[in-house]
């Protein structure tokens, strides 16, 4: 492992220390790259000025599934939150710092820039890297709200809201996505109020629209008020309350008092600050190629949600295993050689692969069969809630194209699914397959049966 000297004082003209890979941000997609790597005899420093491992670990996807678990389960908050710590280690990434250093990698805790081709500035060292790998992830969007930046921290991120300890009696929430709808279903069930604003007409406009149509019916019966189609224009101090102004369709306005606001409004590849002009790079439009390298530049590459496509870390997990690849010099796969699940981790979760119902219309080719989940018997066995599949189908090569679905358990079967797609299974295989007795799973044999039959009937036209 090479050593480097982090003294700031260092002279800072010539580079301090040479590597084969730098890495830039020190999330999961660069935990996955290094493990892509460490078999190999490559030097590789890593440049982190937060927490290695991320946000998904501490501040994103196990927090969110823990306190959704402990909320569905009747915990208690103090119960929830204390287990929730324990679950992110109480925010210390020292586990993820030792597991980069045992695959080899150099952890430096300076900010990083790149200054030229193969060149890296962090603090008044200079390092020379063969390859320079961006892995810098997402940064929130923050929209143009009126008075935002005057409510201090009243206003939350949805960090925050899955780092808080004390639990506020009434959250609006900025955006309607993923990210909104988990906190949605999390913070109502410990008894907060949560008002949700976004200005699509409905959550999960890509989806099949009664999948967006079920996850509002079950988001308001928790008590959830939807305010889809609206917007917020104005925040304000008023008191001890925030005051919002949301504005609906028709520009009418209404006031709704908050005690916390949570911006989840989307996020955005993290391209600025990070020296790409020095390459003349626009951080404004990154050329990402399908086998994550940069346009433009000498050995620069890109992984993880920096890359641009899905913002998931089982995406991350793939950038890292085709630029390990292209270093290695043995490429097999491609960023975009396989279809991608995704997962809204509600009760019941969300689950969509493939093209939306919106991609896939006008083309006659295409059949689509609808199964309503209800009356299964591991559903009765289990009082689980009812829900709704839906998959799509192609006439010409008898395959399995899409699914979108709500549904107990659905995130533990979309797998079976992901490989039908991504396979090109033939239905009269899937038909033919045998799901275990009694399981959710039962579902996808009703569910293949409806679709080549709405198949057979395109062919007999």
């Amino acid at each position: 492992m090479t050593t480097i000297n982090t003294d700031s004082s260092a002279d800072s003209s010539p580079p301090t220390a040479s590597f084969d890979v730098g890495i830039i941000g020190g999330g999961s997609a660069a935990e996955a790259l290094l493990r892509e790597l460490a078999p190999h005899d490559f030097s590789i420093v890593v440049f982190e000025t937060g927490l290695v491992g991320g946000e998904c670990p501490f501040v994103a996807c196990m927090p969110s599934k823990s306190m959704l678990h402990d909320a569905s389960s009747g915990s208690k908050w103090a119960d929830a939150v204390a287990r929730r710590n324990d679950i992110v280690n109480h925010l210390d990434d020292s586990g993820h710092r030792k597991g980069a250093r045992d695959l080899g990698a150099t952890i430096v805790s300076e900010y990083a820039r790149i200054a030229g081709d193969h060149l890296i500035v962090a603090g008044n060292e200079r390092f020379r890297c063969e390859h320079i790998v961006l892995a810098t992830g997402a940064t929130r969007v923050s929209p143009d709200i009126d008075g935002l930046d005057t409510i201090g921290d009243r206003r939350w991120s949805s960090a925050d809201a899955l780092t808080a300890s004390d639990r506020p009696d009434r959250m609006l929430i900025v955006g309607g996505g993923v990210i909104a709808c988990e906190l949605a279903q999390i913070y109502p069930q410990f008894g907060t109020h949560v008002t949700v604003v976004d200005p699509v007409n409905r959550p999960f406009p890509n989806l099949h629209q009664r999948v967006g149509e079920l996850a509002a019916e079950m988001l308001t019966a928790t008590g959830v008020d939807l305010r889809y189609g609206c917007t917020v224009t104005a925040t304000s101090m008023v008191g001890s309350n925030v005051e919002v102004t949301i504005t609906d369709a028709d520009g009418d306005n209404k006031s709704v008092s908050a005690d916390v606001v949570v911006i989840a409004a989307g996020r955005h590849p993290s391209t600025e600050n990070v020296g790409l002009e020095t390459l003349g790079l626009d951080p404004r439009n990154l050329d990402v190629d399908h086998f994550g390298r940069v346009a433009g530049a000498a050995s620069l590459w890109a992984i993880g949600d920096v890359a641009g496509g899905p913002q998931y870390t089982h995406m991350a997990n793939r950038h890292a295993k085709v630029v390990g690849q292209q270093l290695l010099g043995a490429p097999e796969m491609t960023f975009d050689g396989s279809v991608v699940p995704s997962c809204v981790f509600l009760n019941p979760p969300i689950i969509a692969v493939g093209p939306s119902p919106d991609d896939l219309s006008g083309d006659d080719d295409v059949v689509w069969a609808h199964v309503d989940v209800e009356g299964f018997p591991r559903q009765i066995t289990d009082d689980l809630p009812a829900g709704f599949l839906a998959l799509a189908g192609r006439r010409s090569t008898r395959t399995l194209i899409a699914a979108h679905g709500i549904g107990p358990r659905f995130d533990e079967i979309i797998h079976a699914l992901t490989i039908a797609i991504d396979g090109a299974v033939l239905l009269d295989t899937l038909v033919r397959t045998i799901q275990p007795f009694p399981t959710v799973g039962e579902v996808l044999g009703v569910a293949f049966s409806d679709l080549l039959e709405q198949v057979d009937k395109g062919d007999q036209r």
